[in-house]
């Protein structure tokens, strides 16, 4: 397969048609010589901040000289981006060969898995071929039943915050929820886990952990001030924006404390370093200086985009679309305790909110909301409504991130 035919054979995959759980890709990876079982794992799972979380710990074990492996998702414009050894993602090449002989693998021991399990066993072939000493591993949705969860160990397991998100799939209480991503605990593994939870959400991880017989560390709250972070008696500097990247960065000081506890030499430099260059796109990511590409989906991120954005002291415009599977009407009345105006659009997805509908939810709260179904002439209407003095932050999806940077990209480079 070339690299066209690759990215067709993937996305040909069944999402949710088949019933969670990995059964079928355990056998795949058995057919394929267990490659996961050489590597050593940083598992993420949680309901927002696990990309930020892995992108600064990929960086800091690379810069503390790792041969670091990096397995995240969705993707916002390309697929390889998924899957990445350093700040080096996948070539094409590697993607069209490893998925080639895994098709094959399929084909012949009727192995059928899922799109996400297929997407975790390229990544578990390509890390193992490379021969990584550490790769982290990002959770697709829950942890139970998460394709990633078929490794046997991991050295940390980290618990971003959790919040209320797929509950179609997860289970409609913050409990149980928690409980789904409990599930990637490995007995006498250490857990790291967000500071500021909700006091339902520690309960349950807390009993997970006593279950699972594992030592368990809650970040403390962190202090942020011009994009620098005290924790724990030492000033860093960050180089993803949002003030909700300081307790996304408290987690990862605490995982690699953990990591360091186990004999890896992690040196102060690489953890400055690490954190200070590391970059993740279309979070809190600027464009022009007045716009702003932010991916959150759901109210607990739309909660700490707002934080960032109130340090900004400008009129704030928004420029959003959301799926209707989202509490967009939630999202909506979050986002209007701060917005000047509002642009609504949409993607062309089945799953996609209408602009007019979203804009109905904007204006129950008191915010006047243009829908303009063309996601780029919704940008340029924000940046109009905006002129020079408001910011534009475009929200509410990672498909409408992916949608919009490459014209971005083309409008300030």
């Amino acid at each position: 397969m070339d690299y066209k035919e690759t990215i067709a054979y993937i996305h040909a995959m069944p999402k949710f048609s088949r019933k969670l759980g990995n059964t079928m890709l355990r056998r795949l990876l058995e057919c394929l010589g267990n490659p996961q079982d050489e590597l050593r794992f940083i598992h993420i799972a949680g309901t927002n901040g696990k990309g930020s979380v892995a992108a600064m710990l990929a960086k800091i074990l690379s810069c503390a000289g790792f041969k670091t492996g990096l397995f995240t998702s969705p993707y916002i414009e390309r697929f390889n981006e998924r899957i990445r050894i350093g700040d080096q993602q996948i070539s094409d090449t590697e993607l069209s060969e490893i998925v080639t002989g895994i098709r094959n693998v399929i084909e012949k021991e009727k192995t059928e898995v899922s799109e996400f399990a297929l997407d975790t066993a390229v990544a578990f072939c390509y890390f193992a071929k490379e021969k990584c000493d550490l790769v982290v591993l990002e959770t697709g949705l829950g942890g139970r039943l998460d394709a990633t969860n078929v490794i046997s160990k991991n050295l940390v397991t980290v618990l971003t915050a959790i919040g209320l998100d797929h509950t179609q799939y997860l289970g409609d209480t913050i409990e149980k929820i928690t409980a789904e991503k409990c599930g990637i605990f490995k007995p006498g593994c250490p857990v790291v886990s967000s500071p500021g939870q909700e006091v339902e959400v520690c309960r349950v991880i807390r009993q997970y952990a006593d279950e699972k017989n594992v030592p368990l560390f809650f970040a403390a709250m962190p202090e942020w001030e011009d994009e620098k972070v005290l924790y724990g008696g030492h000033i860093y500097q960050l180089g993803l924006e949002g003030t909700f990247q300081a307790e996304n960065a408290a987690v990862v000081i605490e995982a690699v404390q953990q990591l360091r506890k186990q004999g890896f030499i992690i040196s102060e430099e690489a953890l400055r370093r690490g954190l200070a260059e590391t970059k993740h796109v279309a979070r809190f990511e600027r464009f022009g200086g007045n716009i702003i590409l932010d991916g959150g989906h759901n109210p607990q991120a739309a909660e700490k985009l707002c934080e960032s954005l109130r340090q900004l002291k400008k009129p704030v415009y928004f420029c959003t679309a959301m799926m209707e599977d989202k509490d967009y009407i939630h999202c909506a009345e979050i986002f209007a305790e701060i917005a000047a105006g509002a642009i609504t659009t949409q993607i062309d997805m089945p799953r996609c909110c209408h602009a007019q509908n979203l804009a109905f939810a904007f204006e129950k709260y008191g915010v006047r909301a243009i829908p303009v179904t063309d996601p780029e002439k919704a940008v340029l209407k924000a940046l109009k409504m905006a002129e020079k003095n408001g910011i534009v932050c475009i929200c509410g999806s990672l498909y409408l991130a992916g949608n919009l940077r490459p014209f971005l990209k083309k409008m300030f480079t």
